[in-house]
Formats: C-alpha cells, sequence, structure tokens
C-alpha cells in the first residue's frame, strides 16, 4: 500500500500533467485546483466550481447529518462522503450526498419521509439497489441514502452489519451518535463499493481506497478481505494502488483493460467492453469467471431486446469508428 508520507505528492504528480478533461473525468478537480493554487498557477473554472462544491458540501453535510440523527433511533454509521473528504486535503474530495447504514434502515427511511425529506424524483430499482430510494431534506442539496448493508459485488454476500458496527469508531462529524467504519473497515468497504459499480474505473476511486489504508497493516486488511469474500478484489485494487501511487508494477488490468488510470483519461468505449468481458477473472475464481466473461461477451454480440439482427449488424461499422471515442461520448 502506498506510503502516507510520499502518497499525497504521488497523486499530485500524476493529475499535474493531465488534460482538464481527464482530472475531470477522474473526479479529481477539487485537489487538482487546491494543488494549481498553491503552485501559483491558473486555476481553470471548472476545477475551481468542483472545488467549491467540494467545500459546499462538506459544510451542509453536518446540519444534514445532525438532522438525521435527531430523528433517528439506534445505531446510525456514516459512509464515504465527509468521513472519506477528511482524509484528502481541506476541499480536496466532492461529494452530492451523504451514505448512512441503520439496521433498521425502513424504519429510519419512513421517520425522515414523515419529518419533511422527499423521495428524490430518479430511475431506481429497487430489485437491484442496497439502498432504499434516495431522499432529499428541502434546504440542503445532498442526497441521503439509507443503506440496510453496504453495497457489494454480487459474487458474494455482503459482510455482516454488526461486525461493522461493532468495530465502529466516532464520527469525523463529531455528532453525537454518529458512527463511521474504522479505517481498515471503511477501506475494504470503499473497495467493494468501487468495484460494485464500475471495477477500476476512477482514480478517485482508488485514492479513496488508499488514503484510508495507509497506516493499516496489510496483513490485516487482506485477511479480513478475504473472509468477507472479496480477497480477489482486494488484490486488484492494492496492486492497481501501488503500481500507480508507488513504485508497484504494473498489473496485467492496468496494461489490458484499465490503460485509462495512469493515462488519467477518460476510458474508451472498447475498453469498456473489454473490461466488462475480462473484469471477473480479477474477481472470481476460474469457473465462474468463465461464465461470468461468457455471459458479458454474449451480451455484447447478441442484439439487444428491442432491436433485430439488422439492426444489430447495422451498429457494427459505428461501433468499430467510435471503438476508441471516450465512453461517455457514446451515443
Amino acid at each position: 500500500m502506498a506510503d502516507s508520507t510520499s502518497f499525497w505528492q504521488s497523486v499530485g504528480a500524476l493529475i499535474d500533467g493531465a488534460s482538464v478533461e481527464g482530472v475531470l473525468a477522474h473526479k479529481l478537480a477539487p485537489l487538482a485546483a487546491g494543488r494549481r493554487r498553491a503552485a501559483g498557477e491558473p486555476v481553470p473554472e471548472a476545477f475551481a466550481a468542483e472545488e467549491r462544491a467540494a467545500s459546499f458540501a462538506v459544510l451542509s453535510a453536518t446540519a444534514l447529518l445532525r438532522r438525521i440523527r435527531e430523528l433517528g433511533e439506534g445505531p446510525l454509521l456514516l459512509l464515504k462522503g465527509p468521513e472519506v473528504a477528511a482524509v484528502y486535503p481541506p476541499s480536496g474530495r466532492r461529494f452530492g450526498d451523504v451514505d448512512v447504514l441503520a439496521p433498521d434502515a425502513v424504519g429510519l427511511h419512513r421517520v425522515l419521509e414523515e419529518h419533511g425529506f422527499a423521495e428524490v424524483e430518479t430511475p431506481f430499482d429497487h430489485g437491484e439497489h442496497h439502498h432504499l430510494p434516495p431522499l432529499r431534506w428541502p434546504v440542503v442539496p445532498l442526497y441521503v441514502e439509507v443503506h440496510s448493508s453496504p453495497n457489494w459485488p454480487r459474487s458474494v454476500p455482503p459482510p455482516p452489519v454488526a461486525e461493522i458496527l461493532e468495530a465502529a469508531v466516532p464520527s469525523v462529524t463529531g455528532i453525537e451518535g454518529l458512527s463511521a467504519p474504522n479505517r481498515l473497515h471503511h477501506a475494504l468497504l470503499l473497495a467493494a463499493h468501487a468495484w460494485a459499480h464500475e471495477p477500476l474505473e476512477t482514480l478517485r476511486d482508488l485514492v479513496d481506497v488508499a488514503a484510508l489504508a495507509a497506516e493499516e497493516e496489510p496483513a490485516e486488511l487482506r485477511r479480513v478481505a478475504v473472509s468477507w469474500g472479496i480477497g480477489r478484489v482486494w488484490d486488484t485494487t492494492r496492486q492497481a494502488i501501488e503500481a500507480l501511487f508507488a513504485d508497484g508494477d504494473r498489473s496485467v488490468p492496468l496494461r489490458v483493460w484499465a490503460r485509462h488510470l495512469a493515462a488519467v483519461r477518460e476510458r474508451t468505449v472498447f475498453e469498456t467492453h473489454l473490461q466488462a468481458v475480462l473484469h471477473p477473472f480479477w474477481e472470481l475464481p476460474p469457473g465462474p469467471a468463465a461464465a461470468d466473461a461468457l455471459a458479458a461477451l454474449r451480451a455484447d454480440l447478441m442484439p439487444a431486446p428491442d432491436e433485430s439482427w439488422g439492426m444489430k449488424l447495422g451498429r457494427i461499422p459505428r461501433a468499430i469508428r467510435d471503438a476508441r471515442s471516450p465512453h461517455s461520448a457514446r451515443p
């Protein structure tokens, strides 16, 4: 794991020479803004806007969390957001919501709605989400996501909430009765969360994990990761962190399906397809990995449910032409 004394210098060296678009894609604009200002360099307005949003999020989160704590009963655990922002340089990390984990998530969600919190109108599939529909308190722009369990790769069950709560520490917000995972647990929770969304998608995901894990014992991190069923995910994440921010060897994912990380650019359309097919081999044992890879390949090659083979074949020339385009630019 990256050494804490040199870690931020390594992160800075990676983003200082990157394009504005690349830094924005990797969600490190607030950090880049602070570095450029400290060096006496011009700060792009896009970076400054992200930095202002990061500062505002930290200030507004405290009032929001205090209100949630006042209304809710029982243990309440703060995930990500302010807890992770606290290990960054000041105003160095933006967040757009607060995530709280509660043993009685349904009860907390109901109480919040009864006291003025409203559901946010966004596409939401209850069967696919690890949290209840997002809420918003009208006077604060941050969303609230109430979790009954951590977001976890679908291949294994998440760790017991009781284990996380038992090892929890007071939240950095200083709000009485609000706790947070200890840093070892939090680093693993964030690694699993990032992997469940998009494996090795952004540098910020890796910076979050590395910053939290910097002072933890590597052997203990791996022991807990294995006990939680994410040993392979943790090994892949750790190797990427060591390669990007320390002197580790460039791992196969960084040389094949996650090349955008070292280049500090957005993943291309082709790399996105490659990631979908190949990443299971760095998450699962060989048999299940092959099955998942085959399913992803089949999904790529077969027509979508709402299209014919003719429509599918008609898209092939465009797919070849756009293969090197940023994924976000795909029609």
